[in-house]
């Protein structure tokens, strides 16, 4: 069966290969229909013009593999668990439970049992290394701690995972009477968010990308940066795994 979430076609053999390898609950590939599909199945059975590839053994970091959900970002660490599960409620798929996790403000991570093949959303954030499970620990932009660094004209965000960004809020520590004024240029990544025009009096700024620029930083060029001093920044993201 299809794996059930996220992107599960590609058209090169290759590349559903690396996304397979990095999946845990995905076992094979499937070409069909000029396509090649992440399977769950390890059973081949034969159909004319169809190919099936199971996966094998991989040498793959799982401390560096992220998947996006649900619109979050996890990272699937096979051989871990997390701690205090929330309630005693158990969902069929992950995108069921990191909708869920989502939507719990106690939540940091789903984590999978193969003995009832059910995940459960839980409190935890660091993985424990237990056999028969999977955990899901969710991904926050700047690990849910984001602060700006200046150098010249240049005011960086590094959100140290792939994101793509909906909104900025940028919180200036403003100076009332500044006359300071000028163009900022917004990009995620290499792609342009927005540009705007911010003063040195403003206090605060909301950026919208409409474009859905997607990236692991976020920076800030100005045209005449002044006495502006960017202290905070809140986002609004959506998990990827396109950087």
């Amino acid at each position: 069966g299809d794996i059930g979430f996220g992107t599960t076609s590609y058209s090169t053999r290759n590349k559903a290969m690396y996304k397979c390898a990095r999946n845990p609950i995905c076992n094979s590939v499937h070409y069909t229909s000029k396509k090649y599909h992440l399977r769950t199945g390890t059973k081949v059975t034969w159909k004319e013009g169809d190919n099936a590839w199971v996966y094998g053994k991989s040498t793959v970091d799982f401390t560096k593999v992220y998947l996006p959900i649900t619109t979050g970002l996890w990272n699937p660490r096979p051989g871990y668990k997390l701690k205090n599960p929330i309630g005693k409620t158990t969902y069929s798929t992950l995108p069921k439970a990191t909708k869920a996790c989502m939507k719990n403000s106690s939540c940091n991570g789903v984590h999978y049992i193969k003995k009832t093949k059910k995940y459960q959303i839980c409190k935890g954030k660091k993985p424990i290394k237990t056999t028969g499970y999977i955990a899901y620990p969710r991904k926050y932009p700047c690990d849910g701690n984001c602060s700006a660094s200046k150098k010249s004209k240049v005011v960086t965000i590094d959100m140290k995972y792939c994101f793509t960004v909906t909104s900025i809020e940028i919180s200036n520590k403003h100076k009332c009477c500044s006359k300071n004024s000028g163009k900022v240029v917004v990009k995620v990544g290499k792609n342009t968010c927005s540009t705007v025009t911010m003063k040195g009096k403003t206090s605060a700024l909301l950026v919208d990308c409409a474009s859905g620029a997607t990236g692991q930083k976020i920076t800030m060029t100005f045209a005449n940066i002044g006495d502006i001093n960017i202290d905070e920044a809140k986002l609004v993201v959506s998990g990827s795994d396109t950087c």
